[in-house]
């Protein structure tokens, strides 16, 4: 894996630990006594979005980083 890789894998882990962070302030304003029904649904609304976003970050950084496990397989296995 280059640096190239590496930085954005670090820059989306960031990126999805500020939003995990968000995604911790929408649940808990979800526990609130306050909310009516709709509130509620709202609220959990925002932390499903909040959720697939994460995991689209994941996913990407996954797949960069399984790019770059394959890369450095193949520089290591012998010629046929």
């Amino acid at each position: 894996m280059d640096e190239d890789d590496k930085e954005l894998v670090r820059r989306l882990m960031a990126k999805a630990t500020a939003m995990l962070e968000d995604a911790v302030e929408m649940a808990v304003a979800g526990q609130s006594d306050r909310l009516s029904a709709p509130g509620y649904a709202r609220a959990a609304g925002h932390l499903q979005a909040a959720v697939r976003d994460i995991a689209v970050l994941a996913e990407v950084a996954t797949i960069i980083a399984n790019t770059g496990v394959n890369q450095t397989q193949n520089r290591q296995k012998p010629a046929r």
